[in-house]
């Protein structure tokens, strides 16, 4: 596929947060376990040992401040940034972080912020879900970790490539979906999520092919052949949400790409953490 084009991105994703303003609120739960599974702290009390001596801490693309809310509720005294371009986005942030004294909003492209926190560089920064919506994920990940303390950890997610097959599908309507406006990609993820809804409503369940096992028809479909997310936890607007912000335009990579990735771009460090599921590659890595 084409490398995402900033303007572009930034178009899809301000039409999101006007769409669904409550979409941090109502996935809470569901995306913190994710975080907290994927990155290895498993619970918040796991999370709250990790962050209990950090004291300046980076959101980097914060959407609607969910992830910052949490680092918040984990630690009280740390200076928190939660940091994204997008005003809509950020107008919600500001509401949901309000409670929290301990943190400030800032407007800024994660690609080339100048900015440092009070204390200098940050000793946690986590970029969850966005790494890969940049033109150069390299050079975005090569920046991160420049605002990085020593000794300092930085999270961060890309998409994982699938297969040969679903991943020429994704390109092929990723690379149409650049040239529609929000409001027909929206009405295309909306046709896609009704696609995934019907497929669950067969309930064919516990479906196994190559070795893996699935729930039921709709995931294997969804992560073996076509994108067509749905969760009938949440509320439909906000699996439509999903399928929309995938096909906005999203690069996959592979672990050998990532790990050239950080072994291009970081200098020293360590791995702290490299997970894999389906969908997802996430990983902390602590600056040496």
């Amino acid at each position: 596929m084409k490398k995402p084009d900033k303007k572009i991105t930034f178009n899809f994703f301000d039409y999101k947060w006007q769409r669904v303003p409550n979409w941090a609120n109502d996935t809470e739960e569901l995306y913190r376990n994710w975080y907290l599974k994927r990155y290895g702290y498993e619970t918040l009390d796991g999370l709250k040992k990790f962050l209990e001596d950090k004291h300046s801490i980076l959101e980097a693309g914060c959407g609607l401040a969910r992830d910052s809310k949490m680092f918040a509720e984990c630690n009280s005294k740390a200076e928190i940034v939660a940091m994204d371009q997008s005003p809509a986005a950020l107008m919600i942030a500001c509401q949901t972080l309000k409670p929290f004294k301990n943190c400030r909003i800032a407007r800024a492209d994660v690609t080339n912020f100048k900015f440092y926190g009070y204390y200098g560089l940050f000793d946690f920064i986590s970029c969850d879900q966005v790494l890969h919506h940049t033109p150069e994920p390299a050079k975005t990940l090569a920046h991160l970790f420049s605002h990085l303390e020593s000794g300092g950890v930085l999270n961060f997610f890309v998409c994982r490539k699938k297969n040969p097959l679903r991943d020429a599908v994704d390109d092929l309507i990723m690379d149409r979906a650049r040239e529609l406006p929000p409001e027909e990609l929206w009405q295309f993820a909306e046709a896609v999520t009704y696609f995934g809804k019907a497929l669950h409503e067969l309930k064919i369940k516990d479906v196994s092919f190559e070795s893996k096992k699935y729930e039921d028809v709709q995931r294997l479909v969804h992560n073996q052949v076509f994108r067509c997310w749905y969760n009938p936890a949440i509320d439909f607007e906000l699996s439509v949400s999903s399928n929309y912000d995938w096909f906005s335009g999203n690069p996959r990579f592979n672990a050998e790409e990532v790990r050239q990735m950080m072994q291009d771009g970081l200098g020293l460090h360590q791995v702290v953490r490299f997970y894999e599921d389906d969908a997802s590659i996430s990983v902390s890595v602590r600056k040496s």
